[in-house]
C-alpha cells in the first residue's frame, strides 16, 4: 500500500500493525484501566519524519491522534473495559506530508471480573459521585444522582464533594474547608479535544467517567461532541480521590474569562449581546467562565427566544451573578433548564427596561429569555410561538 505526492515522496508502510493489549486490574474503587500497545513496520524512505496513531470507538473514525515521533510503537492508557476501539496508522515525511491510513485494527478490550462496567466498583456510592449513599442520604441527598455532588447544600461557596473530602459539613455554612483544590473546572466549544494531561502530569491516575456513555479519556485526552455537562474523577494509583473535573461543553463558546476570587468579572458578548458580572466573593476558587450559544449566532434562536449558556454548567455561587440580556420585547419571562427535573423553570427577580432584561442567578446553566406569547406554549424541549424578542448586540 502507497501513496505518491506530488513532490515524489512516496510513502509505503506494511499492512500489518500488531496490537499488544496490557490490563491492569485490581484497583478498589476505581476503574480497571487498560493499557494499549499499538506497533508497525518502519517505513524506509530517507526522509520519513515520523508516524501517527488514530484511535476511536467506531470503525473508520478516529476523534483521537497521537504522534509517535520517529517510534514504531505508541503505548496508549485510559482504555476503558469492555469496550471496542480502532485503530489506523499513518507516516509523515519531513515536509509535513502525511499518508493515508494504513488498515485499520479493531480490538475488544476484555471487561474486567465486576463485568466491566466503567465506573468505580463500590458497593456503597452507587452513582459514583465521590460521596458513600449512606451520607449522602444523612445529607438529604440522591446517592443515584450523582450531580448533586456538586451542589452547594449550604450557600458557602463549597460544593458537597469538596466539603465531605475535608471533612466539613455540607450543611453548615459555617463549617467549611480553607479551599478548594479537589474540584477542577473546564470549559470548552463541542467537537473540541480536551487536553486533562495538566491534572494527570505522570500519565499514571485513572480519569473515570462517572457515567458509562460519557466519552472516555484516551491519553488524558476527551473528544466531546455533544453539548452538556461531563463529570469525572481522578483516581491516583492508591485509588485516593485526587480530583473530580467538571467538563462544560457548549455549542460554541463565544466568550470566555477566568473569574479570580475577590475581583468582579465582567464579560460581555457583544455577538450574543449577553453580559454576566460576578461579584468578588462568589466562588473561593479560580474558575474559567463563559458565554455560549448556538453555533450559528443569533441567527439561529426561535421565534421570540432567546436561549444561551453561562458555563460551567452547575456552578453554585455563593452570592449571584447578574446576566443582562439585550430584548426588546416589552414583558419577557427568564428561565433556567433545571436538569434534575429536565424541565424549564422560572427565574425571579428579573428587571426589564430599555431594551434589557436583566437577573441575578446562584446557579449558572442554559437559560433563556421567552416572549410572554411563547411562554404560554412551551415546554422542556424548547420555546416556540411568536412575540418580539431579538438580539441587539450593541449597548451593552
Amino acid at each position: 500500500m502507497s501513496l505518491e505526492y506530488q513532490t515524489g515522496m512516496k510513502l509505503t508502510y506494511s499492512v500489518f500493525i500488531m496490537v499488544l493489549v496490557l490490563v491492569f486490574a485490581g484497583m478498589t474503587g476505581a476503574i480497571n484501566a487498560a493499557t494499549v500497545q499499538v506497533s508497525w513496520a518502519a517505513n524506509t524512505e530517507p526522509d520519513i519524519a515520523g508516524y501517527k496513531v488514530y484511535c476511536g470507538n467506531s470503525s473508520g473514525s478516529y476523534p483521537y491522534v497521537y504522534d509517535a515521533g520517529n517510534s514504531t510503537s505508541r503505548t496508549l492508557t485510559g482504555m476503558i473495559n469492555g469496550r471496542n476501539y480502532y485503530f489506523a496508522v499513518t507516516a509523515y515525511d519531513t515536509s509535513g506530508n502525511e499518508s493515508g491510513y494504513s488498515q485499520e485494527i479493531h480490538v475488544l478490550i476484555p471487561a474486567d471480573a465486576t463485568g466491566g462496567s466503567g465506573g468505580p466498583v463500590s458497593p456503597t456510592d452507587s452513582d459514583y459521585d465521590g460521596i458513600p449513599d449512606d451520607v449522602e442520604v444523612s445529607l438529604g441527598l440522591d446517592p443515584s444522582y450523582a450531580l448533586d455532588a456538586l451542589e452547594d447544600s449550604d450557600g458557602d461557596g463549597f460544593v458537597n464533594l469538596v466539603e465531605y473530602m475535608a471533612g466539613a459539613s455540607p450543611v453548615n455554612p459555617g463549617d467549611h474547608p480553607s479551599n478548594d483544590n479537589i474540584l477542577k473546572d473546564i470549559i470548552a466549544s463541542s467537537g473540541e479535544v480536551v487536553d486533562l494531561s495538566s491534572l494527570n502530569p505522570q500519565g499514571d491516575y485513572d480519569i473515570v467517567p462517572l457515567d458509562g456513555s460519557y466519552p472516555e479519556a484516551l491519553d488524558s485526552m476527551l473528544h466531546i461532541d455533544e453539548p452538556g455537562a461531563y463529570l469525572y474523577n481522578i483516581f491516583n494509583a492508591d485509588s485516593a480521590l485526587v480530583y473530580s473535573v467538571r467538563v462544560s461543553v457548549t455549542d460554541r463558546l463565544y466568550s470566555n474569562e477566568t473569574y479570580a476570587p475577590g475581583s468582579v468579572l465582567t464579560i460581555i458578548d457583544e455577538a450574543l449581546g449577553i453580559q454576566i458580572e460576578i461579584p468578588g466573593n462568589a466562588q473561593v476558587r479560580s474558575i474559567p467562565v463563559g458565554i455560549g450559544g448556538p453555533s450559528g449566532g443569533p441567527s439561529s434562536y426561535q421565534s421570540g427566544v432567546i436561549q444561551f449558556d453561562i458555563l460551567p454548567f452547575g456552578l453554585v455561587l455563593a452570592n449571584p451573578a447578574t446576566i443582562t440580556v439585550n430584548c426588546e420585547e416589552s414583558n419577557p419571562a427568564v428561565q433556567r433548564y433545571d436538569t434534575q427535573s429536565d424541565s424549564w423553570v422560572s427565574v425571579g427577580n428579573v428587571s426589564r427596561g430599555e431594551g434589557k432584561v436583566s437577573f441575578s442567578a446562584n446557579e449558572l446553566g442554559t437559560f433563556r429569555v421567552i416572549s410572554a406569547e411563547a411562554v404560554g406554549g412551551s415546554s422542556s424541549g424548547g420555546g416556540g410561538g411568536g412575540g418580539g424578542c431579538f438580539i441587539s448586540a450593541a449597548g451593552l
